[in-house]
């Protein structure tokens, strides 16, 4: 009896390694890190994405960390510039602040990982887009590049605006005068900020080819809220 002990042993820990050498490809070209391997300064963003990005990933219901405690997604290339990744996130935090509705932000999101044809951001802003009301409908039609019908006036305005700045880099004077009317000078500023962050977090997920988690690799518990949003919503 004795001697199949190490046996039972032996193949327990070659389904935790296979496990963990399947989750290894979901950093694409990136090895994703183990939070045990971080300096100071990463530990600070990772508790702060913690804090700040868990959250929505549980209710928006994409996988933002693994299980084992390592992030996945552009978040993984990010624990890599600690620097950058605290000042983009005090930049996306004001953003988040500038009173834009939920469901504008998610087409303007959903319409920039179209463009970059960045699987992750696709995937992870269906799910935020539902959640915050918009149509399958309409949903499906921004990832097959048409203009969704079934969104509210500032959505479709959003949406026209986005995806005229990334296919044709042009805003015609037409459309100008819809966004301004729609949103104001500073409502449109707040969209073009928008855009540049995702289109950040999308070429990033191009170049280091991230893909899609499954969702049963997702570990979703938000840890406790703090005043600082070190990361919000890279």
């Amino acid at each position: 009896m004795a001697g199949n002990v190490p046996t039972r042993t032996t193949e327990r820990d070659a389904v935790e390694t296979s496990g963990r050498d399947n989750a290894d490809r979901l950093g694409g070209r990136l090895p994703l890190l183990d939070r045990a391997d971080l300096d100071a300064e990463q530990q600070q963003v990772y508790e702060g994405l913690a804090r700040t990005v868990l959250p929505e990933a549980a209710e928006s219901g994409f996988t933002a960390r693994l299980d084992d405690g390592r992030f996945v997604g552009p978040f993984n290339a990010m624990l890599r510039v600690p620097n950058i990744a605290a000042g983009l996130g005090q930049w996306t935090s004001q953003i988040a602040r500038s009173g834009m509705a939920d469901d504008v932000r998610q087409v303007v999101i959903l319409t920039v990982g179209v463009a970059w044809s960045a699987e992750y951001e696709i995937d992870a802003h269906m799910s935020a887009a539902r959640v915050v009301g918009i149509p399958d409908r309409a949903i499906e039609a921004i990832v097959q590049g048409r203009a969704p019908q079934a969104v509210s006036d500032e959505a479709a305005v959003a949406y026209r605006l986005t995806n005229s700045l990334l296919i044709d880099h042009v805003v015609p004077d037409p459309l100008y005068r819809d966004a301004i009317a729609t949103f104001g000078a500073a409502g449109v500023i707040a969209i073009l900020c928008l855009i540049g962050q995702y289109q950040t977090i999308s070429s990033i997920l191009v170049c280091f080819q991230v893909p899609v988690p499954e969702r049963s690799d997702a570990r979703q518990q938000p840890e406790p809220a703090a005043p600082d949003r070190v990361g919000e919503d890279l």
